[in-house]
């Protein structure tokens, strides 16, 4: 034995790099339980950010119309039917109530300030039970070249509330349909309408037959339900709410003012 020669190395025993089968059986079982955990959450998420979009709306046309009431003295006008001694709150002029409207009377039209539209008051009244609107001023004539800088000095008499294109839309889905007007209301969400608007929101489910939907003549359109005659949640006041088709045979989700 050579005392100046080391020793020859001991052979070391080393473990695979690679994932036995078990542990790679674990870390699939570990995702796929974190995957079942957000698919579940996934529709949770999904509604409450809808709920909270709405209750954002709700909070702003409750603040238009508020004042709305400190100008006018009013909340207003639903779409009351004397007759029957009850309200439409699916179809009301709200809209138009808190945008304003220019009364042409040598014409006898409503010009709608969103996109210069006249407006037969006979069609107002069939559809809104109303045939003219509290926040409105007349229309000062003049020329072509004239008509426009007279609208816009007129609107500035106005109380006016501006809402983003989602958050209104048409009564009618097309303009072939019979008895087409361009008449529209507030919105939490719709399939299409007339305009050529794509749907926004929280549409009505369109599989539900026609004469059960808010609005028979649209389809899908989701309107604000709205009603200052005899409001049963805010005696004296007025009822403003949205209704979230929640799906599966449950009851619609109601988020309102009260």
């Amino acid at each position: 034995m050579n005392p100046m020669r080391p020793p020859a190395p001991r052979p070391v025993s080393r473990r695979a790099d690679a994932f036995t089968l078990i542990e790679l059986l674990v870390v699939i079982s570990i995702i796929a339980v974190l995957a079942g955990f957000v698919v579940g959450l996934a529709p949770v998420a999904n509604r409450r950010m809808k709920e909270s979009r709405v209750r954002a709306e709700l909070a702003a046309v409750v603040s238009a119309i508020d004042s709305y009431k400190a100008k006018f003295g009013v909340y207003p006008p639903d779409n009351y039917d004397p007759n029957f001694k009850r309200s439409n709150p699916t179809q009301t002029s709200l809209f138009y109530e808190l945008t304003g409207v220019l009364v042409d009377n040598q014409r006898q039209r409503l010009i709608a300030t969103d996109d210069n539209e006249e407006i037969d008051p006979n069609d107002f009244l069939r559809y809104f039970g109303r045939d003219g609107v509290l926040n409105s001023v007349p229309r000062i004539q003049g020329t072509a070249a004239q008509q426009v800088k007279l609208d816009r000095e007129q609107r500035k008499q106005l109380l006016r509330r501006n809402f983003k294109p989602s958050q209104y839309a048409e009564l009618f889905r097309s303009k072939s349909t019979a008895g087409y007007v361009d008449l529209e209301v507030l919105t939490v969400g719709f399939s299409t309408d007339a305009s050529g608007k794509k749907g926004n929101g929280i549409p009505w489910p369109g599989a539900i037959a026609p004469n059960l939907q808010p609005v028979p003549t649209n389809p899908g359109l989701n309107p604000w339900r709205y009603v200052s005659t005899n409001p049963t949640n805010n005696p004296g006041r007025y009822d403003l709410w949205a209704e979230l088709p929640q799906g599966g045979g449950k009851p619609p989700l109601i988020i309102g003012n009260w």
